[in-house]
This record gives structure tokens, sequence and C-alpha cells, in this order.
């Protein structure tokens, strides 16, 4: 069971990324393409049965990938019937994916294959967070007055226990820290609020998250 979670978090197999790297060498929605398999035993779908469906990705150019490692969403849906239901996308590690779907209704249903984000942005991700794990900002805001403090938090923090401020839910066990303000103490805390992302991207690296 751990090793199944383990394998359930693990950053996939993704292709390094050169300095020099073009947009239109990188996964793209444009010419990939996705094709319904027919149904094992052969016949006409039932409710119950596992619909299938090959993915194959290609760069801007047109070109099959041959590496694996982009995220997909993949979902089936009938938007006359308000029904749906997403997809569990198998990665085969050579820029083909299997998108699994059980049939839950009967009637029409429609596939629908999203490319969230490119293995080579999946890349990026993994060195950044290697690179700095706390890079989501996240603060604590502490009152008394006219006296107002703002000091970083998160569930784990370096420093010694006395310079901590420890909101840890005693209920759930959930860690959650904040540094001590200066002048206040930990009971004048108000409210927490975000401060934003610590992003350290390389040229070009920016464009991989705006498509």
């Amino acid at each position: 069971e751990v090793e199944q979670l383990k394998e359930s978090i693990a950053w996939p197999e993704t292709p390094s990324l050169p300095s020099n790297f073009s947009l239109n060498d990188t996964s793209g929605p444009a010419h990939s393409t996705f094709t319904i398999l027919p149904r094992n035993g052969g016949g006409g779908w039932r409710v119950g049965d596992q619909l299938e469906v090959l993915i194959q990705i290609t760069d801007f150019h047109g070109r099959p990938k041959s590496s694996g490692g982009d995220v997909l969403l993949a979902r089936l849906h009938n938007p006359t019937l308000f029904a749906g239901v997403a997809g569990r996308v198998l990665d085969h590690h050579n820029g083909s994916y299997t998108a699994v779907f059980s049939l839950l209704w009967e009637g029409s249903a429609h596939v629908e294959v999203t490319l969230v984000h490119p293995s080579e942005a999946v890349t990026v991700l993994e060195r950044i967070t290697q690179q700095n794990p706390g890079r989501v900002s996240l603060k604590g805001i502490f009152r008394s007055g006219s006296v107002t403090e703002a000091t970083a938090c998160n569930v784990c923090l370096k420093a010694p226990p006395e310079k901590l401020c420890n909101f840890t839910d005693i209920r759930t066990g959930e860690p959650w820290f904040c540094y001590k303000p200066k002048k206040l103490k930990c009971e004048h805390r108000v409210i927490h609020s975000f401060g934003g992302f610590g992003l350290k991207l390389k040229p070009m690296e920016d464009q991989l998250f705006q498509r």
C-alpha cells in the first residue's frame, strides 16, 4: 500500500529541456488526436462497459512525441443529461496514452481530452519544486489595537520552536506554524492570507504555462 501511494505521487518521466528549446517542439493540442477503440468482444456498447480511447500527442509541427509525462484530463459527458465521468489516463511513455471510462448512462456520450500541461512544463515544475519547495508564500496576520504584523506561515518552517507560533489543529493533528511576530504575541493572530508564488523560471519557460 505504501508503494502504491509513492507511485501515485511520483513525478512522471519527462525529457530534459534544453536552454534553447523551441515551443514548436513541445507537446501541443493542434495535431494531437484520440481514437475510440472497438468494444472488447465486439457489438454495441452497454451500460457498465469500459470505453477505451487511444490518445496520440504530437508537437506543433504534427510530429508524434516519443516520450510521456504530459498532463491530460479526459472526460466523457452528455450535456443534455448533465451526465459526466472522468477518465483514468494511462501513460505508455512513448507519446501515447489510453483513457478508460466507465459507461454509466444510456444514450449518447462525448469524449473530451484536454492537454493541461505539456511534458516540458512538467519538467520545469519538477525542477522548481526540488529547488524551492516552499515557493508558495502564506502569511499570518497578527493584530492588536493599532499594531499589525505579518509573518510567513507553512506546515514546516526552519526555526527553533521558541521562534514559532504553533497553530497545529488539536483535533486532526494537521501541522501549521508561523514565525513569531516581533511586537505581538501568537494569540494576536487574526487571519491567514496568500502571499504569492516564488517561481524561478528561465527564459522562455513561462510561455509553457500561458497556452
